[in-house]
């Protein structure tokens, strides 16, 4: 018998999202009728290239020490120091980054719940947008129990100042009815709207944490994956670029990164917190023994981010690879009268609206059209799942092999 957390724990059956089998998957000359499943965001555009790198650069200068438990869990002071560089270099922080301020664990998923176990306690609440990335609330309530409070816009654009009052009402709302809440995470570049914040909407929210004394959660792991700007698509712009003095206590700024999409290195396992907290540095180290960053991927990331000429040169061809597919979609979307989410300028996806394919006005008509979908040999990510406002949105994946793209629009 199970303890009750074990029970709790048995019955999500997290591993089913991998395990599910599905047909095999769609290749234009070998598999035309299989399966496309546009549920990951991955740039599945530049894992060749990444992987040459490795193979050619990384490999052959890793020694034996990567094979050791090393400098600890929470990454190397080599790796540490290069992502300090490499973010020093990228996204001009009001402050220089050091070695210190940086703490790695095995990736994003990992720091989401560390944040949770370290930020609140049972039953208290994390403010988040609507929608938002879905799996925030498997990794954040899952061991914390703490409770996500997401905060509806109506007909307001929460890239805008406006969208203070409603986490303003959200707050609100939440501690009248005994949630206090301690924290709210931004998705920045945002998932899955695919838009960046402005820095006056940054500002506006590091002053609404700092009059409520509640963190500030910036997951920022499209940060270098923006494809087009211009003045209606701002670029990106990370609260460690804003100088806090006047505006919030730096110690209530949080950052997450990692390796897993600019760098289309998911498997690498790889995230990172950058923090000026050195309470919050102690205990997000203090529980990577629980979430190790593996010595060996520390070396290969190592190598990546002290490698400018390459990862510059990567980069680029990255997000001309990511405005060429993103291109492809909206043409297709608009051709087919499909709706998409609008100014999207970041991230390897579009917010598509199917409202119109509905069979009703309910969360079950969205459900049954995605079971459709799925017979027709397409899966999405649902916008029940990813706490859409109203039934009908999907999140459509354009990062992956062109033929892919249009195979899955065609279907």
């Amino acid at each position: 018998m199970l303890s009750s957390r074990g029970q709790k724990y048995a019955a999500l059956d997290l591993a089913a999202l991998y395990t599910n089998i599905r047909a095999g998957p769609y290749d234009k000359e070998k598999c035309p009728n299989g399966f496309i499943s546009l549920t990951m965001a991955e740039n599945f555009l530049m894992y060749e290239e990444m992987l040459r790198y490795i193979k050619t650069k990384c490999l052959p200068s890793i020694y034996a020490s990567a094979l050791t438990y090393h400098e600890g869990p929470f990454g190397s002071m080599r790796l540490r120091t290069a992502m300090a560089d490499f973010l020093n270099g990228k996204i001009s922080p009001a402050s220089s980054i050091s070695a210190d301020n940086v703490s790695f664990v095995s990736g994003i998923t990992a720091l989401n719940e560390i944040s949770a176990l370290c930020l609140t306690e049972e039953d208290e609440g994390v403010l988040l947008s609507m929608p938002i990335y879905g799996s925030f609330a498997r990794d954040f309530e899952t061991k914390s129990n703490c409770k996500l409070i997401y905060t509806p816009f109506g007909d307001v654009d929460q890239f805008s100042v406006h969208a203070i009052d409603r986490y303003e009402q959200a707050l609100e709302k939440a501690e009248k009815s005994g949630t206090k809440i301690r924290a709210l995470i931004i998705s920045n570049p945002h998932n899955p709207l695919g838009r960046c914040y402005t820095r006056d909407v940054l500002k506006a929210l590091m002053r609404f944490c700092n009059e409520h004394k509640i963190h500030l959660i910036s997951d920022e792991i499209y940060a270098l994956s923006v494809y087009h700007t211009d003045d209606s698509h701002p670029a990106f712009t990370s609260v460690l670029s804003i100088d806090p003095s006047g505006i919030i206590d730096p110690n209530l700024v949080h950052v997450l990164y990692g390796m897993s999409k600019d760098f289309a290195a998911a498997g690498l396992r790889l995230g990172c917190l950058i923090s000026e907290n050195a309470e919050m540095t102690k205990a997000v180290r203090s529980l990577s023994r629980f979430h190790c960053a593996s010595p060996l991927t520390c070396d290969i990331a190592a190598t990546i981010l002290e490698d400018k000429e390459f990862h510059d040169a990567f980069l680029e061809k990255s997000n001309a690879a990511l405005r060429e597919h993103q291109g492809i979609a909206t043409k297709m979307l608009t051709e087919a009268g499909i709706p998409f989410a609008p100014k999207p300028n970041a991230g390897f996806f579009l917010w598509i609206d199917l409202s119109k394919c509905l069979r009703g006005e309910d969360w079950q008509a969205e459900t049954i059209l995605k079971g459709k979908l799925f017979e027709a040999g397409i899966e999405m990510s649902s916008g029940e799942a990813y706490h859409a406002e109203t039934p009908g949105w999907f999140r459509f994946i354009f990062s992956v092999n062109r033929d892919v793209v249009l195979e899955g629009l065609r279907r």
